[in-house]
């Protein structure tokens, strides 16, 4: 099985990466409503055990997101496209103030971690492939990464917790904005020092995916 429990710049262990990757399929889309959940299949698909599979899967259960009908079989929740056009508003307006919080303290950040994430980014689409599921953690894993930069321990570890949107399939193989040199220049702008860029620069990424994430 993967070990999940340490990755990079004290990312959280496998119960938290997991449960947010599913919140995520969830929230985005990727998982429809109506689908049922099984737990084996998850747990082989993340290649971890099945215990934080199903811890996870009780945690979104409290939340609403996922609903135990007949015999204790687990669906999916529907998220329609006017929860997800709230939820990229909520994003959108979190990740500015994300920004304008680093451009304050850019020459006090450690960011040097923050890019070492992009490796397993590159790793994860060279091995798996986009559509992935290591695609999507890695993903994950670099946005709430520079969120906890951003913010201090009690106010990021508050905000993780939210449901906002960070949709993967609008990194796609267009020119100009592969995943990792995407990745890469929004690094670069939000260590700028620079208000305008950095702002300028959350607010085009989360646009750019916002039409294909409503497709879903």
């Amino acid at each position: 099985m993967t070990d999940l429990s340490v990755t990079a710049g004290g990312e959280p262990n496998a119960r938290e990466r997991v449960y947010r990757y599913l919140r995520q399929q969830i929230t985005t889309g990727e998982y429809g409503g109506g689908i049922r959940l099984v737990e084996e299949q998850i747990a082989e698909e993340l290649g971890v055990s099945r215990t934080p599979i199903r811890e996870a899967l009780q945690r979104l259960t409290s939340e609403g997101l996922v609903l135990r009908v007949r015999r204790g079989q687990l669906i999916v929740v529907k998220v329609d496209a006017e929860a997800r056009a709230e939820l990229h508003l909520l994003r959108c307006a979190f990740d500015e103030v994300a920004a304008r919080m680093l451009t304050d303290r850019a020459d006090r950040v450690n960011w040097a971690p923050l890019y070492e994430l992009l490796t397993p980014l590159e790793t994860s689409i060279r091995d798996h492939g986009i559509g992935s599921s290591q695609f999507s953690m890695a993903h994950l894993d670099l946005h709430m990464a520079i969120n906890r930069a951003a913010f201090s321990p009690v106010t990021s570890s508050f905000l993780e917790r939210q449901a906002f949107l960070y949709p993967t399939d609008d990194y796609i193989q267009q020119p100009g904005h592969e995943p990792v040199s995407q990745h890469r220049a929004l690094l670069d702008d939000l260590s700028s020092g620079d208000l305008e860029r950095a702002t300028t620069a959350v607010r085009i990424h989360a646009l750019r995916g916002f039409g294909n994430a409503m497709l879903h």
